[in-house]
């Protein structure tokens, strides 16, 4: 199955050109495959706003596309020149394709489900130990789908001290050799210890380093997967609360990344997320 891509990955030799096929334009609207479960009426309303001319940002013109594909898939589209749910498509993403050529991002932070190493983003951030050696979980994903020149790029990361390439809060930048990103940010975030050790503080510390090394490697387009809440124990939601809190001001400040992505393992981490994100 064809990964789906974050609005925030979007490049303009992703999207279907002029002379695109209807079946093209349908398998790129289904790109958005992490919104399949998205509330159908809130799409409904998205797609109407589309129907009357009203302003959509990148990314709700993707999901305007995505409601319109569900349409034409419940309704039987016929693919023909008579084909009202085909032509919004066509008219939806040749939009989207003039907004990425004139350099429009989809900035901001959303949520998607899958896994991380799959996404053309500039830079995904790998969840750490100190030693930068590999590991467990999103560690060892990463390490996987970059291959080995990723754990020798590690291994030149000169030590802080014996057996430390990266403290916990702290953050280094590889380059993503087999993976779709370009970059990889390594960042470690604490061990839970009950909440009364400056865990906070810690995670809080780990997203800003995170993201001050993409800002400065030039990373426009970041993807995080949930620091410590794996094998490190920190209690979810807690975490995702840390993180959408520290990504929003930091993008409040900066304008480098202008697109983050919270990946989400599965629908449960999906749904902890997307909790956070909610004023």
């Amino acid at each position: 199955m064809t990964p789906a891509l974050a609005s925030a990955a979007l490049t303009p030799d992703q999207v279907p050109g002029p002379e695109a096929s209807s079946p093209a334009v349908l398998a790129f609207a289904l790109t958005i495959d992490g919104y399949a479960e998205a509330d159908g009426d809130a799409l409904a309303r998205l797609a109407h706003r589309w129907d009357r001319g009203d302003p959509l940002s990148l990314h709700e013109l993707r999901l305007a596309l995505f409601f319109k594909q569900r349409a034409h898939h419940d309704t039987g589209g016929t693919w023909g020149p008579t084909d009202p749910l085909m032509d919004a498509m066509v008219a939806l993403v040749a939009e989207i394709r003039q907004r990425l050529a004139r350099g429009e991002t989809a900035a901001g932070l959303e949520v998607w489900r899958g896994d991380l190493t799959t996404l053309t983003v500039d830079a995904v951030v790998n969840a750490a130990n100190e030693r930068m050696l590999g590991g467990g979980g999103v560690d060892g994903a990463v390490h996987r789908a970059a291959g080995p020149d990723l754990l020798a790029a590690c291994r030149a990361v000169p030590e802080v001290r014996p057996g430390v390439r990266c403290p916990t809060g702290e953050a280094r930048v590889t380059p993503g050799f087999r993976l779709p990103a370009r970059l990889v940010v390594h960042t470690v975030g604490p061990v839970w210890q009950g909440g009364a050790a400056g865990e906070d503080a810690a995670l809080t510390a780990a997203y800003r380093a995170a993201l001050a090394a993409a800002d400065a490697a030039g990373a426009a387009t970041v993807a995080f997967p949930a620091i410590s809440t794996g094998v490190y124990g920190f209690p979810a939601d807690r975490a995702a609360r840390i993180a959408v809190e520290t990504i929003r001001q930091w993008q409040a400040a900066h304008a480098r990344p202008a697109g983050v992505v919270l990946v989400a393992f599965d629908r449960a981490a999906e749904q902890t997320l997307r909790a956070a994100l909610r004023p």
